[in-house]
């Protein structure tokens, strides 16, 4: 199968396109074909830092954490999943696991979700770790209905998740945006805006 590896860190480095084994579905583990992946600020800062950075995938490295694909076979022990399944999720580039940017993903079940029917596999792809990354942040601050919600940066990828994820705890949610086009997405995502430029959050108390 075809893949992006990256051959040396730096930030200079360059992806090159290769021909790798492609992977067979181990024990709790599904075939993937990937029909598209996302870009983190963590994999620009694997590529950048390499062995500078915990969980770095030795070079050469097959990056790429997120992708949504339809499964083309299930291995031993995996329930939930079957061969012609829409799924996204969060499974590899780090460590040992094999990462995205490849025509194939073998992923842990665990890892990995149905796709949502009324999204493209493009946006199911640029979903999962912000996804995480969000529901963790407000669960771990144990947000709850009534309660007043701020987050910063409501229209950048973890934020404008955030403040939906809220909403739909029952909070009420208020959110920092840098300028009319960013608080029009704020307001449209159902958060009260707050232009940080003109406007100061204690205003809102």
């Amino acid at each position: 199968m075809k893949a992006m590896l990256i051959k040396e860190y730096g930030p200079h480095a360059k992806f090159e396109s290769q021909e790798i084994e492609k992977p067979s579905p181990k024990a709790h583990e599904v075939l993937v074909k990937i029909a598209a992946s996302s870009v983190n600020t963590v994999d620009t800062m694997i590529r950048t830092m390499g062995p500078d950075l915990p969980l770095s995938s030795a070079a050469p490295g097959l990056l790429g954490m997120d992708f949504a694909g339809t499964v083309e076979a299930v291995g031993e022990d995996v329930s939930g999943y079957k061969v012609g399944d829409e799924v996204y999720g969060c499974a590899g580039g780090l460590a040992d696991l094999p990462g995205t940017l490849a025509e194939y993903i073998s992923a842990d079940h665990n890892l990995i979700a149905l796709k949502p029917k009324n999204i493209s596999m493009r946006e199911a792809a640029a979903l999962p770790l912000v996804a995480i990354t969000a529901y963790e942040g407000l669960i771990r601050t144990g947000v709850k209905a009534g309660q007043k919600v701020l987050v910063h940066g409501g229209s950048g990828g973890v934020g404008h998740v955030a403040l939906q994820l809220a909403k739909e705890m029952g909070a009420d949610v208020y959110s920092t945006g840098g300028g009319d086009h960013q608080t029009a997405l704020i307001e449209k995502l159902g958060a009260t805006a707050i232009n940080y430029k003109t406007k100061s959050v204690k205003d809102y108390g």
